[in-house]
C-alpha cells in the first residue's frame, strides 16, 4: 500500500518523504544505541556492587578467622584475590 503512494509522487515529493522517514529511522537508530549504552552502563554498576559486596564478605569471613582457602572456596574469588584483601 505505501509503495503505491510513493510510486506517485513526483520528484519533490519524494524528497520530502525520504527526509521524513530518514529523519524518523535516525532517531530510532540513536535511541536504540543510547538504551544498548545505557543498559551496558547500568550492568557494569551492578556488577560493580555485587563484586564490592563479594569482597566485603570475604574481608568479614577473614575477620571472623576462616582460612583463605575456605574464603576463596565460598566466594569464588582466587586465594590471591583474598589475599590482597
Amino acid at each position: 500500500m505505501e509503495s503505491s503512494k510513493v510510486s506517485n509522487f513526483n520528484k519533490e515529493e519524494f524528497e520530502v518523504y525520504q527526509k521524513m522517514h530518514h529523519e524518523r529511522w535516525d532517531h530510532n537508530v540513536m535511541g536504540a544505541a543510547f538504551l544498548e549504552d545505557y543498559a551496558d552502563l547500568v550492568n557494569a554498576k551492578v556488577a560493580e556492587g555485587v563484586l564490592d559486596k563479594t569482597r566485603k564478605m570475604a574481608r568479614d569471613m577473614l575477620a571472623e578467622g576462616d582460612s583463605v582457602e575456605k574464603v576463596a572456596r565460598i566466594m569464588h574469588l582466587s586465594e590471591e584475590t583474598i589475599r590482597k584483601l
